[in-house]
């Protein structure tokens, strides 16, 4: 596992637990490993179409030294340097675009971050070809962007990390090793752009073995008598 991304999920989860809430004011603060520019179809909605820089970026919380590393889940709404966001925490995404219940998305989402995550922030390229992977994932239901309904025109080193990004996940039957947070954009901000719609992510917790379990379970019932014969 990379540091930056132990990092980032530790810090999203004191921001979470700072705010007791799930609304948070949220800033970008420039790519975490780069970006490279994308161009790729999308059958709906058609307006996604065309060009868009891709990776993984920084976002801080304004007022607070919290930060998080996001993902971007849709191809409408906009972020720009140094205008403040207001994101809710779901975990029905979303009711402003693309219904990641309903089309499956959240476990193809959840299949890419399992298989591949401990890789997509080591290099621009990764880290685009991460981005793009999981834009496949929302408006298609394949593993591939060489053809369907989400298609990457421009070759090179970003498409190439997609699809590998992609045919791994799609071979995953490990477990859950990230809990994922989606933050919904609320309304429109000063220059009348939609908050995008974003995923985080941080360690999922280890479940303890059954031997470990019943380890645990004897070293209780132990001090528990040792705690009666001293009374």
């Amino acid at each position: 596992m990379k540091l930056t991304q132990l990092a980032a999920a530790t810090a999203f989860t004191t921001l979470l637990a700072a705010n007791g809430a799930s609304a948070l004011s949220l800033k970008f603060d420039g790519w975490a490993a780069g970006s490279r520019t994308a161009t790729v179809a999308v059958a709906d909605p058609v307006a996604a179409s065309g060009s868009h820089n891709a990776g993984g970026f920084n976002m801080s919380e304004t007022g607070t030294s919290n930060s998080l590393v996001a993902f971007c889940l849709d191809l409408i709404g906009q972020v720009y340097t140094g205008v403040t966001y207001e994101y809710t925490a779901t975990a029905t995404p979303f009711s402003n675009s693309v219904d990641l219940v309903a089309n499956g998305g959240m476990n193809r989402i959840q299949k890419l971050f399992d298989s591949g995550f401990d890789t997509a922030l080591t290099s621009a390229d990764k880290s685009a070809g991460f981005q793009v992977a999981l834009w496949n994932a929302v408006y298609d239901d394949d593993w591939t962007v060489n053809d369907g309904d989400f298609t990457q025109s421009n070759a090179g080193g970003v498409k190439t990390a997609a699809n590998e990004f992609l045919e791994i996940a799609q071979g995953y039957t490990g477990p859950n090793v990230w809990d994922l947070t989606y933050l919904e954009g609320q309304g429109f901000n000063n220059n009348n752009t939609r908050s995008q719609n974003l995923v985080t992510a941080e360690l999922a917790p280890v479940p303890l073995p059954a031997a470990g379990l019943m380890l645990v379970t004897a070293l209780g019932g132990l001090f528990a008598a040792r705690r009666r014969k001293a009374a």
